[in-house]
């Protein structure tokens, strides 16, 4: 019994020291030379503060809405979704925008730029 005890302690210690398990590349905030960008921002904002992104891509997806009111009733929705991808340059990080009809949704850190 003792020694699942000290194999479970061990390996918990493994987990805990691991890089992936703290590994979040999720961010509310991404710094460019004209400000903070945060989740909510408009794309207008973003490229007043950012310049132009590096690459551009643009897809749409479908997205199923509850009616809380009504009860049961739903309805389907397209949504665009646009992902820009900023290069800082070599010393920095890149960094990804998801921006759903035209709103910052998701700012994900990258590797480092080139």
């Amino acid at each position: 019994m003792k020694k699942a005890v000290n194999l479970i302690a061990a390996l918990s210690a493994v987990v805990m020291l691991s890089p992936t398990a703290f590994a979040d590349t999720g961010t509310d905030t991404m710094r460019c030379k004209g400000g903070i960008v945060s989740v909510g921002d408009s794309a207008g904002e973003v490229l007043a503060k950012c310049g132009q992104p590096a690459t551009t891509t643009q897809s749409s997806r479908k997205v199923v809405q509850k009616d809380q009111q009504s009860g049961p009733t739903r309805s389907i929705t397209n949504i665009i979704v646009d992902n820009w991808i900023f290069n800082f340059g070599r010393n920095e990080f890149q960094y990804q925008l998801e921006l759903q009809d035209g709103r910052v949704s998701r700012i994900q850190s990258l590797d480092y730029g080139y």
